[in-house]
This record gives structure tokens, C-alpha cells and sequence, in this order.
């Protein structure tokens, strides 16, 4: 740095001695000395007054931790300043979300529906009963069947009407194809007693824990249904990107004895208080929508009873959002009841899906599907349908099996054992689909041969 020399005050020299005049030069070079000195101590007192203030890390740490902040140090900034993110909006609207829904209908394991798994060694395959819906019940997001007989497996002979016993190979076959969810609450339920139940439910607890079996109860272990079921009428809740749809299955009838202090905390049985406690419970758990599998009605009647119209209001009252229904082995209409966000969709029965029983009108069944949505629009059941789903009759025969009725050919027709045994009934798919249109009325849809709609 350039020295700066001062300049000559001559009005303070007064003479020009070189001795004094050197002294006053080394005297302006200390006391420019001591005002740098100055300087420097006031910046230091400044800056040891700022970080006086600074919190210390812990106070920081717990400070963030009050309101609720993410601490990041300086040195964590500097590594990764990328990954740090804004604090995400509160009150953000939730993600549009879409869930869909099948389900089949009754699985009645006769004795030649039995013998047509057998595979001539000792072991049985149904695979076969399935085959032809396979697509379906894979493209949707929850897949639900009503497994009307017990499958209490090789404890017991294999049986058919009236008190039913079923090889667990039937359960095999439906996991295979894809059902996630099977509804044990039915009149057949206790056919084999409370061991009936515990056989069949142990079996699926042990061999596909993760399907769910709902409506019924272990009554010879601790209570808890597969898959998370808390109680014989608990509701069973699926999700989906956040949307919840819960599951209830009861039954109106059961056969044989009847003991009312113990089969509610085996069986699901429909009772109006505790419907409304469970619809509650399940709205309590997040559900966005309530749906209930009943098995109702009267058997062989093709429109709804009026008990399935009283138990159809109480449901609705309760706060229902779908009803499929099943028992009477034929189909019948479906209805949507109630105006504007009180509507409920009304499956009143999807028959059977197999069985070996004698009328045509026992080889239609429904395949009901769901579709359950929240946009922007709120929620809403975005599209329903209600597919008729027709038996292939040849017992003993891995061509027992059932297809679509847009799939149902007169070949299958006459190949049927049904018509011969029903008096012409079922000899053409055509009659088939006639007899559709006469008992799902105007809502049939003859060029989809379905029922379809939205709410």
C-alpha cells in the first residue's frame, strides 16, 4: 500500500527544526495507529453481540420441532439442496380415485357339480367352473363370490342337497381365477354345525390368508374372521388410492336348529340394530362407501318379496350405498331406490352361478359389477351393470361351467341336459335371452343384453 504522507500545518510547526519535525510525524503515526485499533475492537464487540443472538442448535431444533418445521443444517443444504421440499398445502383436495367391483353368484356344490372336479386318481380340479369369466373377474379391483355351501373338505363325505359338504378344492379353483372376497353367510352356513364352520374357515386361514371371508366366525377359535374381519358381521374394508368401500354380508334365513344366544357370533344374521351399528362402524373407519351382500328373498321367486323391500328401506335408512342380493336361485330386477345422494343401487338377487338344480330358470345368474368414484364431481357410483350369466348343464362333465349370456351359444344349448329335464326350457340361447328380458323388464338392454346405468 502506498504510504500517505501528511502534509505541512505551518500555522502549528512555527519552525524547521528537522529533530522536531521528525518527532511530529512519528506522534501522527501513533495516533493513526490507535484509531485503527479502535476500529477493529468495535467490530468485534458488534460481532460477538450478533452471535450472542443466534439460538443454539438444540433451541433451533427444538423450536422447529414446536412449529412444526423440518430442521436442515447448513451443511445438509449445501450436500442435497435438492431434495429439499416445500411444505405441502394444507386442506389439498384428495386424488381422484376409482374402484371397481364384481361379484358372482351362488356356488351350489351338487353332487354332480362334485363329481365333475374329480380327476379319476383321488384328487378334484375346478378350475374348469370358472374358465369362462376369468377375464372379469381379473380386471376387477375386488372380485367377490357367494360360496353357499361349506367346503369342510375330507373331515366329512362329500355331499350334495340338502346338507351340504364340499371339497376345499373348490376354494383352490377360486383363489386361482382371482376372487379376493367370499360371503359365508348364507342358509347353509351351519349344515355341518359350528365344526363345520371352524373346518372350513381354518382351512382358508391356513391356506389363503389373504383372501377375505366374510360373514361368518370362527366359533372354535378366538373370534377373528380371515383377513381381518373382527366378528361374524363385521365390515371388511378394501381401498383403493385412498377410497374406501366397505363390505358387510348377512343372511335373513338359516336351515335346520336354530340358536339365537349363539349363531349371531357365528353367522352374520341381518338384525336392524345391528346393521345400523355396522354401517356406522364402518363410516367411523373412513368407509366412502357401504355395501351390502344379503342373502334374502324367497326361493324360486323371480321380483323381490316384501320383507326384501322392508329390508331393503331399513338399509337404505341406515345409510347403504349397494345392495346385491342372493338365496332365491333366480335372478331378479334391479331397481335404484331414493332420490338424489340418498339413492341405493338394488341387485335384488344374481341366482346362481352353478348348480345341478332342474329349470332353465335356475341355470341364470347375474354377474353384477360396481364401479365406486371420487373426482371432482364428489362421490358417486359412476357405472353399474348387471351381466346375466348362464349354467352349462352336463354334469359329471368338466363342461360344467358357466359364460356370459352374450357368450351362450345354441350349441351349448343342446349340448345342456337342461332342456330335456325342463321341458323344452333353455333349448336356444335365444330363450335365454327372452326370458332375461321378461324378468329384468324394460331395463334389459338388448344389445348389450345387460342392465346398466349410473347414479
Amino acid at each position: 500500500m502506498t504510504e500517505h504522507k501528511p502534509k505541512l500545518d505551518k500555522s502549528l510547526s512555527g519552525s524547521t527544526n528537522p529533530k522536531r519535525h521528525r518527532r511530529r510525524r512519528l506522534f501522527a503515526a501513533l495516533v493513526m495507529l490507535a484509531a485503527i485499533a479502535a476500529v477493529v475492537a468495535g467490530i468485534a464487540i458488534v460481532a460477538r453481540a450478533m452471535l450472542s443472538q443466534r439460538p443454539a442448535p438444540n433451541a433451533h431444533a427444538q423450536q422447529a420441532q414446536e412449529l412444526g418445521e423440518v430442521l436442515v443444517t447448513d451443511e445438509q443444504a449445501e450436500q442435497a439442496p435438492s431434495q429439499v421440499s416445500e411444505e405441502p398445502e394444507t386442506g389439498a383436495e384428495p386424488q381422484d380415485a376409482e374402484l371397481t367391483l364384481m361379484m358372482i353368484g351362488d356356488i351350489l356344490m351338487h353332487d354332480r357339480v362334485i363329481e365333475s372336479g374329480s380327476r379319476g386318481d383321488g384328487s378334484y380340479n375346478y378350475d374348469h367352473l370358472f374358465s369362462h369369466i376369468a377375464g372379469d373377474v381379473q380386471a376387477a379391483d375386488v372380485a367377490v363370490l357367494n360360496q353357499e355351501t361349506i367346503l369342510g373338505g375330507r373331515h366329512w363325505s362329500f355331499s350334495g342337497y340338502p346338507v351340504f359338504n364340499s371339497p376345499q378344492e373348490v376354494g383352490d379353483a377360486e383363489v386361482a381365477v382371482g376372487f379376493d372376497v367370499i360371503l359365508k353367510a348364507t342358509n347353509h352356513t351351519l349344515d355341518l354345525g359350528y365344526e363345520g364352520v371352524h373346518e372350513e374357515l381354518a382351512w382358508w386361514q391356513a391356506a389363503y390368508p389373504q383372501v377375505a371371508v366374510i360373514g361368518a366366525a370362527d366359533p372354535d377359535g378366538d373370534g377373528v374372521c380371515p383377513a381381518g374381519g373382527t366378528s361374524a358381521a363385521g365390515a371388511y374394508i378394501v381401498e383403493k388410492d385412498g377410497l374406501k368401500v366397505a363390505l358387510l354380508n348377512y343372511t335373513d334365513v338359516l336351515n335346520g336348529n336354530v340358536d339365537p344366544s349363539n349363531d349371531a357370533n357365528v353367522v352374520s344374521i341381518l338384525s336392524e340394530d345391528g346393521l345400523r351399528a355396522d354401517v356406522a362402524d364402518a363410516r367411523s373407519r373412513g368407509a366412502d362407501f357401504v355395501v351390502v351382500f344379503a342373502h334374502w328373498g324367497e326361493e324360486y321367486e323371480t321380483v323381490p318379496t316384501e320383507r326384501e323391500r322392508w329390508w331393503a328401506q331399513v338399509m337404505q335408512d341406515a345409510g347403504v350405498d349397494v345392495v346385491i342380493g342372493g338365496h332365491p336361485h333366480v335372478i331378479q330386477p334391479v331397481e335404484v331406490l331414493g332420490e338424489g345422494n340418498d339413492r341405493m343401487l338394488v341387485m335384488w338377487s344374481v341366482g346362481n352361478f352353478v348348480s345341478t338344480q332342474a329349470g332353465a330358470a335356475n341355470m341364470v345368474g347375474g354377474m353384477a359389477k360396481v364401479t365406486f368414484t371420487r373426482d371432482g364431481d364428489g362421490l358417486r357410483v359412476s357405472a353399474y351393470e348387471f351381466i346375466p350369466t348362464i349354467t352349462q348343464r352336463e354334469p359329471y362333465s368338466t363342461n360344467m361351467s358357466a359364460y356370459k349370456i352374450g357368450d351362450y351359444t345354441d350349441e351349448l344349448a343342446a349340448a345342456s341336459s337342461v332342456s330335456a329335464i325342463d321341458g323344452g326350457n333353455g333349448s336356444t340361447a335365444g330363450w335365454y335371452v327372452d326370458y332375461c328380458s321378461d324378468v329384468l323388464g324394460p331395463s334389459f338392454d338388448l344389445d348389450t343384453l345387460s342392465v346398466h346405468g349410473s347414479m
